[in-house]
């Protein structure tokens, strides 16, 4: 009896990135921005010291992405592009009272910068989002939610407290139409077409087109003012939170029989979470605790982490499981920290393969395999992609190797112990074809 060769497995490329603020000066670079007579001040005195400066002299949609935008965009470079979305979208002019730093971007620019790069979902739950109070917020959520031709999928706040504290449910490979999209809450009914595409794995996957579910969810434990807001996804790290959380994503993760799921469940699960204080190079141990337990105790494959302003360590504790504790920022516009060099940082690729189920009726599964790293920098409002041999790109390398090590080296001690050898890198001792840094996953 002739024996069928089953098909190769697909891989896909899940971008993340920290924070992208697109705010203060970055939205004064556009024709049309919000009204701020020191901002306006200050981009006007930059645009006359720098008027030759690549890119500012007409700073487009595509401007704040720089050259990293080919590996967002490219056919088979970005299948899922995910960022830290750290300002809010709003005319609103009333700022947080007593906020050292308050971000806001003019709605009108959202829309062509975020498509821009393909990014499909934004992070809210972060330190700035309410910068400019609940009305702030809702035209920050209603402004994502509502782009006519690029929704970005969002978690971590919203216009209830559903919304914020739910996943967003985002397609893979993404639909071309993104009426994949939901944004908190329970999936919305699936048409006959979602439901035959999804259910085209189920025949082994011989060409089909079927798609993965990919459940975002977000939080952060910062700032504590805002714990009071119900719309806003706040966390700590007691044990009360935990079981929260242990809940919340048990919730959306219910066998198919379940009405709540609509029959559709996640094949991959992401945490996006803004934790801990500003510039400290290593994560403290409740923020490590807490990362194992999401892993761990409810089945989250790969937590994406931001805040720190700066590159941290990464966390292998088992195959397929992934943490990136800081991510670094991406693009903003901020001063420059000479020690922690806040200019640099990377985007992260989370390559995931599928798997068959257990047993021929099994739905296939996403599993996250390698972890690629490409260097960036932060120069006159663009994020650029750093070359090998660049004094700043063996910065980046070096450091997030280092504490990589260190981490990975310590990972036994909150229950998990990586299964390699015992002294040896997780990260390749060669760089790849484009300089980026490779973490093998499984």
């Amino acid at each position: 009896m002739a024996t069928t060769t089953p098909p190769p497995s697909r891989e896909y490329n899940i971008n993340f990135t920290g924070d992208v603020m697109l705010g203060r000066l970055i939205d004064q670079l556009f024709p049309t921005h919000v009204s701020n007579a020191e901002d306006e001040s200050h981009i006007q005195a930059f645009r006359s010291r720098h008027a030759d400066t690549l890119g500012l002299t007409k700073y487009t949609p595509q401007s704040p992405w720089g050259t990293t935008l080919p590996l967002f965009t490219n056919e088979g470079e970005g299948d899922l592009n995910m960022i830290n979305l750290e300002t809010s979208i709003t005319t609103f002019s009333t700022p947080w009272p007593d906020k050292a730093f308050n971000y806001r971007m003019h709605p009108a620019n959202a829309a062509p910068i975020l498509a821009a790069a393909n990014i499909d979902f934004a992070c809210l739950a972060n330190n700035h989002t309410l910068d400019f109070g609940t009305e702030g917020l809702v035209e920050t959520v209603w402004t994502l939610k509502h782009l006519e031709r690029h929704r970005v999928a969002i978690a971590g706040a919203g216009e209830t407290t559903l919304e914020a504290i739910s996943p967003a449910v985002l397609e893979l490979p993404r639909s071309k139409s993104q009426r994949g999209i939901k944004h908190g809450g329970r999936p919305g009914p699936l048409s006959r077409q979602d439901l035959d595409e999804r259910n085209d794995f189920d025949d082994g996957g011989q060409g089909g087109k079927g798609k993965h579910l990919v459940h975002v969810f977000a939080a952060t434990d910062h700032p504590q003012v805002w714990r009071d807001i119900p719309t806003f996804h706040l966390i700590d790290y007691s044990d009360r939170c935990r079981e929260h959380l242990r809940r919340l994503i048990r919730k959306y993760s219910l066998s198919p029989d379940n009405p709540e799921t609509n029959g559709a469940l996640p094949s991959l699960k992401i945490f996006s979470v803004h934790w801990g204080p500003n510039y400290r190079w290593h994560p403290r141990d409740e923020i490590r605790s807490l990362a194992h337990f999401l892993l761990f105790e409810c089945g989250i494959d790969i937590v994406h982490g931001h805040s720190s302003h700066h590159v941290q360590g990464i966390e292998c504790p088992a195959p397929g499981k992934v943490i990136i504790y800081g991510c670094g920022d991406f693009v903003d516009d901020y001063a420059l920290n000479k020690e922690f060099r806040n200019d640099l940082g990377a985007l992260y690729r989370v390559v995931v393969r599928e798997e068959l189920g257990e047993n021929s009726s099994s739905k296939r599964k996403v599993k996250p395999v390698r972890l690629e790293i490409f260097p960036t920098r932060i120069d006159h409002f663009q994020a650029h992609l750093l070359k090998a041999g660049d004094n700043d790109h063996e910065w980046v390398v070096r450091q997030i190797g280092s504490l990589t090590d260190e981490l990975m080296q310590s990972s036994s001690s909150y229950g998990h112990e990586y299964n390699g050898a015992e002294g040896t890198s997780i990260i390749r001792p060669e760089l790849g074809g484009r300089g980026q840094l490779i973490i093998d996953l499984v």
